[in-house]
């Protein structure tokens, strides 16, 4: 598995990233991997490269925060005098929109796969 790929700001559209990954492949081929699974939030340029390098887009959900007045009507504790303030949660749903009115943070998260060639 890897967990990062990541460039130097300073030498970003170099294919620096690109060799990574395809130096990654043929180590995981090596080792008899047959996929790769990226994870990232909902930065339209990652999602991109990800895309150009030939992985698929197979799951996505929303990470949501909801802080102060945020939670009001919508996370509430039954244990009494335990008082929330903060409160993160992983939304499935298709109705995101209903969290956007009034969250500020809210972030995909896009699940990627690309499956290797194993001769």
């Amino acid at each position: 598995m890897i967990w990062h790929i990541a460039v130097h700001p300073d030498y970003y559209r170099q294919g620096i990233g690109e060799q990574l990954l395809q130096e990654a492949e043929k180590r995981a081929v090596d080792l008899g991997l047959n996929r790769f699974e990226a994870w990232t939030r909902d930065d339209c340029w990652v999602q991109n490269w990800y895309e150009k390098m030939l992985f698929n887009k197979v799951d996505s959900y929303y990470h949501i925060y909801f802080e102060g007045n945020e939670m009001k009507n919508r996370i509430q504790s039954i244990i009494p005098k335990l008082y929330l303030v903060n409160s993160f949660a992983h939304y499935v749903g298709e109705e995101i929109e209903q969290f956007k009115t009034s969250n500020q943070r809210i972030h995909e998260c896009v699940c990627y796969e690309k499956y290797l060639n194993i001769l």
